[in-house]
């Protein structure tokens, strides 16, 4: 089993029973360990203690006993930064669960979660997922992640905005890229999905694409 994989299953089954979980969607590195089903021979190089999930409609985000009172039971502390109150779940030994939702018209840095006291930190590229993702089953745990394609191109967008680049995002992007190629399905999907991005999105990523 990969490091943390354990944390994750737990995160998975409360959320699952809180009845969040089909409304969200895995993003971010964790989504390698489930394109091992979608690749032959594919080796998830998973090296982060974070977990993230995009929240396509805020507002829909319903919970049943209280995601922040089962959380801490798990000995999960709830951290809301005093500037843009962003929740983050952190572990005794330190693993991360985080929401992040598309950017909104009111630019708020944070987007509450329902009525719950959970908010989601507002960012550019990714309501990409949101018609971008596969379902999958983990241990009779059904939920959606993050497509290849849609991972490797908000990495790339991501990646773009920031003065100094992410030498461990380039790595993977690049690293998914290969499997991808391999694969006329998943190929054909990120073209589609690569077109579809405004020009200048496109001309600033080529270099990693072709």
């Amino acid at each position: 089993m990969i490091e943390n994989e354990q944390q994750l299953k737990k995160i998975l089954e409360i959320m699952n029973t809180e009845g969040i979980l089909n409304d969200v969607i895995l993003i971010g590195s964790w989504c390698l360990l489930f394109y091992k089903n979608i690749f032959e021979n594919f080796e998830p190089l998973i090296r982060t203690t974070d977990l993230d999930f995009y929240v396509p409609d805020a507002k829909k985000i319903k919970e049943k006993n209280g995601l922040i009172n089962t959380l801490r039971v798990e000995n999960y502390d709830l951290i809301s930064d005093t500037l843009t109150n962003k929740s983050t779940f952190i572990s005794p030994d330190g693993f991360e669960l985080e929401f992040i939702t598309k950017l909104n018209r009111k630019k708020l840095d944070c987007v509450q979660l329902g009525k719950t006291r959970i908010y989601a930190e507002s960012i550019s590229y990714v309501d990409i997922f949101s018609g971008n993702y596969i379902d999958v089953c983990y241990d009779d745990i059904s939920f959606k992640i993050a497509s290849p394609s849609s991972y490797v191109l908000q990495k790339l967008l991501i990646n773009e905005m920031r003065k100094e680049k992410s030498e461990k995002d380039i790595l993977s992007i690049k690293y998914v890229l290969e499997y991808i190629r391999s694969s006329k399905k998943s190929h054909d999907e990120l073209v589609a999905l690569f077109v579809s991005l405004p020009k200048k999105m496109a001309r600033q990523n080529t270099k990693y694409m072709f």
